[in-house]
């Protein structure tokens, strides 16, 4: 009985692997069908992911190189503004200091000092009646011919010569006041008007630090009389 069981038991596992030696050969005919295929149908679906992995592949390069590139064009940016005075302290460009000006400077020149009209010692100070003072600057002030002379005088003060005279002449008080004008012009003095009395006219006379007043006035008869104040310096100034 026990060696019937066996015998049965023998048949049925040599089924078993009868069967499981079926299913893998048929399980290995289409495995050996497929390797057998035409390389071409197996090869196509896998030449296109390939492709597109060599596609992916290349992008990515030519983005590294684009990259690389573009990481370079700012580096050479960078050295160029750093060439050309980049506002990096360590790599600023010291700042040039210009010459000075050494142009002379156009315009009017500046005035001078005219030079004094009397020279010499001082005379001394002094007074006179119906005449010229001694040390009277006849040089420089001059009076009206036809003069009636009723006084004149200097006195000093340091280096300054002043005078004074009054006189009285049958002329009217626009000639008298003119040929003091002229005269005293021709020795350089300008003229402006200056402040007079009632029923008077004057005029200042300037050159440099030098000055002469003249007023002149009419008399009860038609004469005119004036008056005449000077200071006279004798260094420039």
């Amino acid at each position: 009985m026990m060696a019937r069981r066996l015998v049965i038991a023998g048949i049925c596992l040599a089924v078993l692997i009868a069967a499981v030696a079926i299913v893998l050969d048929q399980m290995a005919k289409p495995g050996a069908t497929s390797a057998q295929s035409p390389p071409s149908s197996s090869s196509s679906p896998g030449a296109t992911p390939s492709g597109a992995g060599t596609s992916t592949s290349g992008s990515t390069a030519s983005g590294a190189e684009g990259s690389g590139t573009g990481t370079g064009g700012t580096e050479t940016n960078g050295t160029g503004n750093d060439d050309g005075g980049g506002s990096g302290p360590s790599t600023a460009k010291p700042l040039e200091v210009l010459p000075p000006v050494t142009a002379t400077p156009t315009g009017l020149p500046a005035p001078t000092a005219p030079a004094p009209l009397i020279t010499g010692a001082l005379p001394a100070a002094g007074s006179a009646s119906g005449e010229m003072v001694d040390g009277w600057p006849d040089g420089v002030l001059t009076l009206p011919s036809g003069t009636t002379i009723g006084s004149t005088s200097v006195s000093t003060s340091g280096n300054i010569l002043q005078v004074t005279a009054d006189g009285i002449l049958a002329k009217p008080r626009a000639e008298v006041l003119d040929f003091f004008r002229q005269s005293l012009v021709s020795h350089g003095f300008w003229s402006e008007e200056a402040p007079a009395a009632q029923d008077a006219v004057a005029a200042r006379f300037v050159r440099g630090t030098d000055s002469v007043t003249v007023s002149v006035s009419t008399t009860g008869t038609g004469s005119s009389r004036f008056q005449l104040l000077g200071s006279l310096h004798t260094t420039a100034g």
